[in-house]
């Protein structure tokens, strides 16, 4: 028991620097762009060494990487949880589609990523070169969304429709064209037509 107290204390204290690291890094870029999140800046931001940041991460990099996997562990929370609240697939979608359309624009850390309004040196090479991951899990999580509740579906189709509209999402909100609602419409609708099921194909 007495042996194993350093170890958990020490399990603790690292788990808050990766936090308090990350916090600081977020409130960086949101102010002040990617430019200005360096070791040094988090470090001080911290109220440690820049060695002892270097231990919990190994570059600057690697901090990007973490601050873009937890916005996207969050933003599939809010997915799911908008996905769980309808039983009827088509449903569901349609507010996942416009929770994904709707909290994407305003989410302070994708806007600073995108827009670019500090300099050059942004994230967004890290968010394209490593975006197939999340596009990946996305996708899985509204396939199995729409199979638990309409099983009768072909499986095919399902997992077709549903990395077709994460994707299609995904570019919207990169490079929006229309009004939200508008491409929230469009989606939903060439989700009930790609769900029609195979025994009914004359279904409009």
């Amino acid at each position: 028991m007495t042996s194993s107290a350093p170890a958990n204390f020490h399990a603790r204290v690292r788990h808050q620097l990766h936090h308090d690291a990350l916090d600081a890094a977020y409130r960086l870029l949101v102010d002040r762009g990617w430019a200005a999140v360096t070791m040094t800046a988090i470090a001080a931001e911290v109220g440690v060494s820049r060695q002892t940041l270097y231990k919990e991460f190994s570059s600057k990099d690697e901090i990007g990487q973490a601050l873009l996997n937890r916005e996207a562990a969050r933003f599939l929370d809010g997915v799911a949880d908008r996905l769980a609240t309808h039983d009827d697939p088509v449903a569901a979608i349609e507010a996942a589609v416009r929770y994904g359309l709707t909290e994407g624009s305003a989410n302070p850390l994708l806007r600073a990523v995108l827009s670019g309004d500090h300099g050059g040196d942004t994230l967004l090479g890290l968010l394209t070169a490593n975006s197939q991951p999340l596009i990946t899990l996305a996708g899985q999580v509204l396939q199995e969304h729409i199979t638990a509740r309409a099983p009768h579906l072909d499986e095919e189709d399902v997992t077709a429709t549903a990395d077709a509209l994460v994707r299609l999402t995904a570019s919207h909100l990169l490079q929006p064209l229309d009004p939200t609602e508008t491409t929230v419409a469009r989606l939903t609708r060439l989700a009930r037509r790609n769900l029609v099921p195979r025994s009914d194909p004359d279904q409009p």
